[in-house]
């Protein structure tokens, strides 16, 4: 009897505390709705250019047999080679086909073939679509029985030309690790003082709200700073990933992208009352950022209402820098929207905790 006793009052806690129950009951229901969509291994939405340098009836053919494909959502004429290559540099494509001059004539012999060009930052996602492009080949060549000898495919991964999978990977592990370290101690510096019952004497203190924040800001953030350090060194020196760009760019980006984190985490702690309420908080936020960012999942193989929720995911245009910091020469014209974006959302994640910070304690 002492013991349902004490499970009744425990019940009877979780039901009173509106708060807890709403962290309990809501997030999952959230996220087993996101992930069923979000977290798919299936490619679709493909976007691909094309370069048609032979301008045949059996090329003009064989494109439409890339557009009547179901998993092609686009296919972009283009004129030239390095014209695909920069739709490959900005991911507005995940490839580009070039049909060679000879494509008609030598259909039917050894020497029939076609070059694909895939980006190699998304090793998973082009391996999928260069065995989709292949079945598609396939199929057009079936129609015509002349056709003995297959079609040919000579695939190039741009940027990761061996596919090797610590390329894509760290740099992601470099986005992910910094952000979970940024929003837990955020998150917890405010309802620290809370649960300590010290957060009083620094409201009395001189100190503007401002100031509080930006002081349970800094040191969080100089940690996250210095982590992120040991990571890159970790990155050059035992899994050897290749560093092409800039190195104050990398860092001008884990600044800002931290600075955002380091908001939202801000925005939580001055929501939630204890440690635990925080670190659910932060959890809340970290499991959606994972999926909707492209880094365990594409972001073009999600449903189309569910892509722009990634737009207010701050790592996804981390992920996006940091891959092109690494395994490219990325131009600041490149990154200045993606930078300009994440600062945004840091601003109003910072505003957004001042604001609360300021209606708790008036």
């Amino acid at each position: 009897m002492r013991l349902f006793a004490l499970i009744k009052k425990e019940f009877l806690s979780i039901k009173n505390d509106k708060k807890s129950l709403f962290i309990i009951i809501m997030p999952p229901l959230f996220q087993i709705f996101v992930f069923s969509f979000a977290a798919t291994t299936e490619v679709k939405y493909v976007d691909l250019a094309i370069f048609d340098r032979d301008g045949s009836s059996q090329s003009r053919e064989f494109i439409q047999e890339l557009k009547g494909s179901s998993y092609v959502r686009s296919l972009i004429s283009t004129q030239n080679y390095d014209e695909a290559k920069k739709m490959v540099d900005v991911k507005k494509i995940i490839g580009f086909i070039v049909i060679p001059d000879n494509f008609a004539k030598d259909l039917g012999t050894q020497d029939s073939k076609i070059q694909l060009i895939l980006d190699g930052r998304r090793s998973n996602t082009a391996q999928i679509v260069e065995n989709y492009i292949s079945q598609t080949l396939m199929r057009f060549q079936a129609r015509d029985e002349v056709r003995k000898n297959p079609l040919d495919i000579y695939s190039r991964y741009l940027y990761n030309q061996n596919l090797t999978n610590f390329w894509w990977i760290v740099p992601n592990l470099f986005g992910s690790i910094t952000m979970l370290l940024a929003v837990i101690l955020s998150a917890l510096s405010i309802t620290r003082e809370k649960e300590l019952g010290t957060l009083e004497q620094i409201l009395v203190s001189p100190l503007s709200s401002i100031e509080i924040l930006l002081g349970k800001l800094i040191p969080g953030f100089i940690i996250s700073i210095l982590i992120s350090s040991i990571i890159l060194l970790l990155a050059f020196f035992y899994f050897e990933v290749p560093f092409y760009g800039s190195l104050l760019m990398l860092y001008l980006g884990v600044t800002i992208f931290l600075f955002t984190i380091s908001g939202v985490g801000l925005f939580i702690s001055s929501v939630c009352k204890t440690q635990q309420q925080a670190i659910l908080g932060s959890f809340i936020f970290l499991l959606p950022s994972f999926l909707l960012s492209g880094f365990s999942s594409p972001i073009e193989n999600m449903p189309l209402w569910l892509q722009p929720l990634s737009d207010f995911i701050p790592l996804k245009y981390y992920i996006i820098l940091i891959k092109g910091v690494f395994l490219k020469d990325i131009s600041f014209e490149i990154a200045i929207p993606l930078l300009a974006k994440m600062f945004l959302l840091g601003v109003f994640s910072l505003s957004t905790a001042l604001f609360l910070f300021k209606k708790k304690m008036g």
